[in-house]
């Protein structure tokens, strides 16, 4: 950068200027994606908003990713390239958040494109409406014939919100509208910096951005949403983490329960606790319970006892019993089965549960869900009673990530 010397009446001083503040920030996480990173950052450069910069994080690929983006910082003085040993999307998310300078911070994944209009249309309506958070739709597209695949293709209708409040969390509309995704949003960077918000890095199982949106929306009053679709989202690569992390496993559950727990741990530190939260954690559970397959029927009896100690410390920190009230339907009705199992009935009572169990639809997945319980009881605990003190899986720290 060239220095200016300016001359005053009393000494010469040399002024160095500022670098322009990128309007948007663009952290792009990068790890074995050779095959997809060029049409990814074709899309970025070639975007309309030019006073952007593109922070990309090479989380230790073993391909040519680095040579790929090498090149392209060749081409572009706005790419910004960070290298780190593999340490997962969060973990270069985060990185890529430190280094961010713009007022607004945007994600994208490597394997997918942006419309050349998307950062621009976005960050006009957040000066507009000086947004907290804004969103657009997205395209969805196949990774083999890159057909877009119309029915998987999200457009909300325009909204905003002025005045949201995680006291609404779960009942307002605002909520139901906001995709989990991070990609295709924008995040002012000040409201990211002020509440210390960053990706749990111990997340390892596609759970990252449900998270970080639990975090950060809550602290945002002004949220937008845009119809336009512009993100086009590749929909299962091979070796993907989506693809990966489709397939239900018991593991994924005890990930998914301390997922929840981090959750209830941040917001109760905010003041934020409320019946909405306690709601949203039965939900996220329950396919682990009450679904066609459900995951519980496929665990050993450890395994089961460890799930429903899972599930009773998460009632317990979500203040399940002041709230259960809260639930409805069947929500309610697989809480207070989970809260009250008993061992397999005798005689007649044992061939209705079997019966209602082959039932359609999801009263038999939920006698299904009661009969399974009733056999692990039997098997464990034949007095009905559960045990106590049962050892949980070492969970991952639930503090909040800091600077």
């Amino acid at each position: 950068m060239q220095k200016l010397s300016l001359t005053t009446d009393c000494k010469s001083v040399t002024h160095i200027p500022t670098p322009m503040i990128p309007d948007v920030s663009i952290i792009v996480p990068c790890y074995n994606v050779a095959a997809y990173v060029d049409s990814c950052l074709e899309s970025l450069v070639r975007q309309t908003l030019r006073n952007i910069e593109i922070i990309c994080i090479n989380d230790g690929s073993t391909d040519e990713t680095w040579t790929h983006l090498l090149r392209w910082k060749e081409k572009d003085s706005r790419i910004i390239l960070l290298n780190q040993r593999n340490a997962g999307v969060s973990a270069a998310r985060n990185a890529g958040l430190d280094a961010a300078r713009g007022l607004y911070v945007g994600f994208a994944d490597p394997d997918d494109y942006m419309d050349p209009e998307m950062y621009s249309r976005l960050f006009s309506a957040a000066l507009e409406y000086d947004a907290d958070i804004v969103e657009c739709g997205n395209h969805v597209f196949e990774d083999s014939s890159d057909r877009l695949i119309e029915t998987k293709r999200r457009s909300p209708s325009r909204h905003f919100e002025e005045n949201a409040s995680p006291a609404s969390f779960f009942r307002d509309s605002i909520w139901g509208k906001m995709d989990i995704c991070v990609w295709s949003k924008l995040f002012r960077k000040s409201m990211l910096d002020a509440h210390r918000l960053r990706f749990n890095v111990h997340l390892k199982s596609g759970a990252e951005d449900e998270t970080f949106r639990l975090m950060a929306v809550p602290h945002a009053s002004r949220l937008l949403f845009i119809p336009d679709c512009l993100y086009y989202y590749r929909l299962m690569r091979n070796g993907s983490l989506s693809r990966r992390c489709n397939v239900p496993t018991y593991s994924k559950c005890v990930q998914e329960f301390q997922r929840l727990l981090y959750i209830v741990d941040y917001w109760q530190k905010q003041g934020w606790q409320n019946e909405g939260l306690f709601a949203y954690g039965v939900r996220k559970i329950r396919p682990f319970f009450v679904s066609k397959h459900p995951l519980f029927h496929q665990m050993t009896a450890v395994q089961q006892r460890s799930a429903l100690d899972w599930w009773s410390l998460f009632y317990q920190k979500a203040e399940g019993k002041r709230f259960l009230s809260a639930l409805s339907g069947r929500d309610r009705q697989l809480a207070d089965l989970l809260n009250s199992a008993e061992p397999v009935p005798n005689g007649w009572g044992r061939i209705l549960l079997a019966a209602c169990s082959l039932l359609p639809g999801q009263k038999g997945r939920y006698y299904s869900c009661k009969k399974m319980l009733a056999e692990h009881f039997s098997q464990v605990c034949p007095n009905g009673f559960q045990k106590e003190n049962a050892s949980l899986e070492e969970p991952f720290d639930t503090s909040p990530p800091s600077l």
